[in-house]
């Protein structure tokens, strides 16, 4: 049974993604899903359009933006 994706579990996935290493899998249970939550949600849309795949590269400005959403995930604003 898969752990239910909470902040902190989609900042992670975030931040992995940022780094190219998600796999397909891991994209449809992060970014595929929705969230009932308006951060996560909003954050789940802006890593989608961001990277609009999985394994994709960034650049450092999107780099820095990935970040900045699962900081905010983490800290709750």
């Amino acid at each position: 049974m898969e752990r239910p994706v909470t902040r902190k579990l989609l900042a992670t996935f975030i931040e992995y993604a940022a780094k190219g290493c998600a796999t397909s899998i891991e994209w449809q249970r992060f970014i595929v899903a929705h969230y009932a939550d308006p951060q996560m949600e909003e954050a789940r849309r802006e890593c989608a359009r961001v990277l609009q795949g999985p394994g994709r590269a960034v650049t450092s400005e999107q780099l820095g933006l990935l970040r900045s959403l699962a900081d905010r995930l983490r800290s709750g604003i």
